[in-house]
Order: C-alpha cells, then sequence, then structure tokens
C-alpha cells in the first residue's frame, strides 16, 4: 500500500505553501537540470520549536549527484540546511544502514515530504522496520526466553533508538528533547510512531511478532530462525556507521568556518537547559508485563517499590529467604511503614547449584540459564494462578539485573510441618495431603514443577502457595515431581513410620485430584538413582511400598 493510499498516515503540514514553494525551488536550484525525486523538510521548522532564525532543514534526492552526497548551506530564497543525497545511497541508507542512518536517522522523527511523498514513506517505513528488528534482535539477546513475556509499545524503538542516537553524538539530544517536550509534542510523536505501524505490519506477517494495540511480543521460534538472521545480516553495520555520524557529512565537504559555526551553534544549543522525557533517558521503563512493572536494575526496582507506597524518605535492608543456596531475598523498606518484597535473582552466583544437579541427576535436566528460568517462573505463575493454584504476585522485573520482584507471602514453610511429622512433634498431615491435591492440580493444568520439594511450598491460613517455579515447563516430567518430593523428604532420615504417614497423606491427596497413572510411573528405578546416596535403603522401601499401594 502506497502512503498516498494509506488513510491512517499521520501526515503533518506545518509549512505555509510559499515556504513549500520555495523549498521546492531552492532544491532545484542545487541539483543541475532539476532531476529531483524528492525533497522532505524535517528539523526544528516542522517540529515545532523553531526560533524566528531559525534555519530550514531538507533532504533533496536525486538521481545522480556530484559527490554522491553534501551538505549545502544556502542564504537564498531562504536560509536553509540542504543534505543532497543520491537516490540509491538515500534507499540503502533506510534499508540497510549505509551510510550509519547519517540520513535515514532524520526520518526517525516528525518530517514533512514536499515532493515524492510515497518514495520518502517507503525509505521511512524500511528504515523503521531495520530500526525494530535490530532492537528486537538485541533484546532476544540480551533477555533470552524471557523477551517473549515483554510487551513492547512502539513508543520503546522510537526512543529506544534516539537514545542510543544521543549516546554516540550528543549533540542531537537538544532537537531530540525540543521535539518531544515542545507544545507540538503529542503530534510529533504520533506522526514518529506511524511510520512504527506500518513497519510493523511488515514484521508481523513474517511471522517475527504478534501485534496488539500499539505494542508487539515477540514470536521466540522465529527469532531464532535462519530468516532472522538474515534479515539482520547488516546488523553491526548500522553500529559502525553510527560512529560516524558527526563526522559523516562533514569532512572535506564544506568549508572550514561552515563547520566551525555549525558546531558553535550545537555546543550552545546542548548548553541551554532542558528538561528530557524520562522516556528519553530510561527507553526500558517502557516496556510492559502482563502482570507487573519492568524497570533495567534492582535498584530502579527497589525505588519503583517506594514510589508505589509514597514512600518519600525510606531505608531498605535485604537478607536470605530460604536456604543458604537460595537465590532469592527478603527486601524491606522501611518507611511511613514496613513493606516486605521477595527478589529472586536469577543470575546469582548459587544459581550453579542447577549445574552440579545435572550431574548429580541421571533423571531430568534442570535448566541453567538466568533468562530461561526468569520466564519459567514469571509465566507457571500467571498460568498455574489462572488455573486456581495459589502462587505469589510478580511485581516487577529488573531485566538487566535479571530479577523478579514478586510478594512475600508469609506462612509457614511446608518443610517446616513435615519434619513435624517425622520426629514426632505432630500427628496432622493435612498439608501435606492438601499439597499432594495442588500438585495433581499442576499435573492437570500440563505443568510439572520441576522442583518439587517441600522447602518451595507455603502454607498461609490452609492455603498451599507455590513459590519456586524457576524450573517448571509445560508438558514436563510429572513423575518426576512426585519422586522428587517423596525421596527429597526422606533424606538423611531414619524415621520410617513418620515417612510412612508423610508419603501416604501426600498420595492420597494427589490421586484425588489426578488419578494413579502417574503415581505408578514414580515407581520406576530411574527416579530413585540421584537420592540414593542420601536416602536409607529402609526408607527406599518406605518409600517405593507408598507407591505400589496408590498404583495397583
Amino acid at each position: 500500500m502506497s502512503a498516498s493510499e494509506d488513510s491512517a498516515v499521520q501526515r503533518v503540514d506545518r509549512l505555509e505553501a510559499q515556504e513549500k514553494e520555495k523549498l521546492i525551488d531552492l532544491a532545484s536550484q542545487l541539483i543541475k537540470g532539476g532531476n529531483l525525486t524528492s525533497v522532505t523538510a524535517y528539523g526544528s521548522k516542522v517540529a515545532g520549536y523553531a526560533r524566528p532564525d531559525s534555519d530550514y532543514d531538507i533532504i533533496v534526492t536525486t538521481p545522480k549527484f556530484p559527490g554522491r552526497i553534501r551538505y549545502k548551506y544556502v542564504d537564498s530564497p531562504v536560509r536553509a540546511s540542504a543534505l543532497v543525497v543520491e537516490d540509491d545511497l538515500f534507499v540503502g541508507d533506510a534499508r540497510k544502514a549505509s551510510l550509519g542512518e547519517f540520513v535515514a536517522g532524520r526520518l526517525l522523527n516528525v518530517h514533512q515530504p514536499l515532493l515524492n511523498e510515497e518514495f520518502v514513506r517507503r525509505a521511512e517505513v524500511e528504515s523503521k522496520r531495520r530500526v525494530m528488528a535490530e532492537a528486537l534482535l538485541e533484546t532476544s539477546n540480551a533477555y533470552g526466553e524471557f523477551s517473549q513475556d515483554l510487551i513492547i509499545p512502539l513508543d520503546y524503538f522510537l526512543f529506544d533508538k534516539l537514545h542510543k542516537r544521543a549516546m554516540i553524538y550528543p549533540p542531537a539530544l537538544y532537537s531530540y528533547v525540543k521535539t518531544y517536550t515542545c507544545a507540538l509534542a503529542p503530534e510529533n510523536r504520533a506522526s514518529s510512531l506511524d511510520g512504527f505501524q506500518e513497519a510493523t505490519k511488515m514484521l508481523a506477517s513474517q511471522g517475527f511478532v504478534r501485534a496488539d494495540d500499539g505494542s508487539v511480543r515477540m514470536v521466540s521460534e522465529k527469532l531464532k530462525s535462519k530468516t532472522f538472521a538474515k534479515l539482520l545480516a547488516l546488523f553491526n553495520l548500522t553500529s559502525r556507521g553510527v560512529r560516524q555520524y558527526a563526522v559523516h557529512g562533514y569532512a572535506g565537504r564544506v568549508a572550514l568556518n561552515v563547520v566551525k559555526d555549525e558546531a558553535v551553534s550545537k555546543m550552545r544549543r546542548m548548553q541551554q537547559k532542558a528538561e528530557p522525557p524520562p522516556e528519553l533517558t530510561q527507553p526500558k521503563n517502557l516496556l510492559k508485563l502482563d502482570e507487573g512493572f519492568v524497570v533495567a536494575s534492582t535498584g530502579d526496582a527497589i525505588q519503583r517499590l517506594a514510589d508505589d507506597h509514597g514512600f518519600d524518605d525510606y531505608t531498605y535492608k535485604s537478607k536470605n529467604l530460604g536456604e543458604v543456596y537460595s537465590t532469592a531475598r527478603i527486601v524491606t523498606l522501611k518507611g511511613k511503614e514496613d513493606a516486605e518484597y521477595v527478589f529472586k535473582h536469577f543470575a546469582d552466583f548459587r544459581s550453579m547449584k542447577w549445574a552440579f544437579l545435572n550431574i548429580w541427576s541421571l533423571t531430568i535436566k534442570f535448566s541453567m540459564s538466568p533468562q530461561a528460568r526468569m520466564h519459567r517462573e514469571y509465566s507457571a505463575m500467571i498460568k498455574l494462578r489462572a488455573a486456581g493454584i495459589q502462587t505469589p504476585r510478580v511485581l516487577g522485573a529488573a531485566i538487566d539485573d535479571k530479577v523478579l520482584v514478586r510478594e512475600y507471602v508469609e506462612g509457614s514453610p511446608l518443610s517446616k510441618i513435615i519434619d513435624g511429622v517425622l520426629k514426632g512433634r505432630t500427628s496432622d498431615v493435612s498439608d501435606v495431603e492438601s499439597y499432594g491435591e495442588v500438585m495433581g492440580k499442576v499435573h492437570r493444568a500440563r505443568f510439572a514443577l520441576g522442583d518439587s520439594k517441600p522447602e518451595n511450598v507455603i502454607m498461609k491460613s490452609r492455603e498451599v502457595y507455590i513459590t519456586d517455579l524457576e524450573q517448571a515447563v509445560e508438558d514436563g516430567d510429572q513423575p518426576w515431581d512426585i519422586a522428587e518430593f517423596l525421596y527429597y523428604t526422606g533424606k538423611l532420615s531414619l524415621r520410617e513410620e513418620g515417612m510412612r504417614v508423610v508419603a501416604d497423606a501426600f498420595l492420597e491427596g494427589y490421586e484425588r485430584t489426578n488419578g494413579r497413572e502417574n503415581i505408578a510411573k514414580a515407581e520406576a528405578a530411574k527416579y530413585v538413582l540421584p537420592f540414593r546416596a542420601v536416602v536409607t535403603l529402609q526408607i527406599q522401601k518406605v518409600i517405593r511400598d507408598a507407591l505400589k499401594r496408590r498404583s495397583s
């Protein structure tokens, strides 16, 4: 669909008819023979923050031009800065960043085609499709499987790119800030995002993303395909080219006094006080999740929680939660009141336990990737809760630190309750039976927990909360969950009667909600192998006998 046919295009018309006429006339004078392909106005005059003495900025494209690309500064018929570029370079920069986005980068923000709108529109959409594809690849590489949980608004692609360009070429920051904080900022943003909307349709038609109401989600399987890799074969070319942004159009192309005047002007603008919009300084804060906020770092997450509580003045402390090898910590914010949260660090060095467990266990392979475990926990907590199983609410994610923030569930660990039963301090096994019922429901929901030990279960007001789901997967090894719970519970124990009571209660609860099939499979010798070094033969027999009673 061409630009002229697309009624949804957010056109801007900021220049008077006389201004347009003069600029097109100026462009014709710059090109010998007047063989123009397109003319596009951009910059302060179009964005709406120009001073009375501001120049016009235009891009002029033509089939052939001596030098192929050059800046032209003119005073008549109007004061203007004209970037003249051959058509093939213009298109190549849009599609492949062949000029390091020196030209195409100007199409990121609001602009006004004055001649051949369709040609300019195609280049804009191609450029924005590439910008999106690069950002998707970068996100996928950085956050792995967790990237598929992110909801990425189209604003993110715009401001992430502008943020990176400003980091490389700081003088550009002034124009970005003014464009998105001036009186016309809402219209400027809508115009800039319109090209991303069209680019989204192209990427969605190729199956790389799913589009939904101004945002996209990544299709993880497609992102790993050769097709996507081919699409981004020139990804590094952009990085190399943008480093030359400041000199690409100037070096050896214009008089020294022009370069000096332009540099002085840019430095003066940088010194003017202009508060950038938050999305320009922290574009990652634009990312969203179905449940919880997204920030870059753990410190940002703590500040976000404090802000949500209205804590202007606060302190916080952190302590380990659970076993010594646990990667979860309780963070307590102390302000007008105390607020407790669980921060789970998936990249913590203690996560190396999964590598050792893979060596130890011949039965199941545990995921070691921090991004994959973070995705599994986030996804399983939401999906299992939707299936009626209690899990803590996810409050947010610090994606660069690979940390999930969730609510703190105050209650008794099931492991502590079971210890009381094994040691004869109590005969009440109703909580154990309840966990069996819940595990049956988990399996009926087509999930396997992967790490089903009682330390990962909290009993709160007789309700079962599953708090550790980093190894949970759909259609996983469900009999392993049953076997691991029983054999792990019996480790280093000599109390046969207590273990018999616990096993029977758990299996009775499980059978009630999911039948006997998985119980029978859990009898397999492969499931006891990983525990033979820590579970006595007598306790192994107690567990096998319990499994047989329930599976026969």
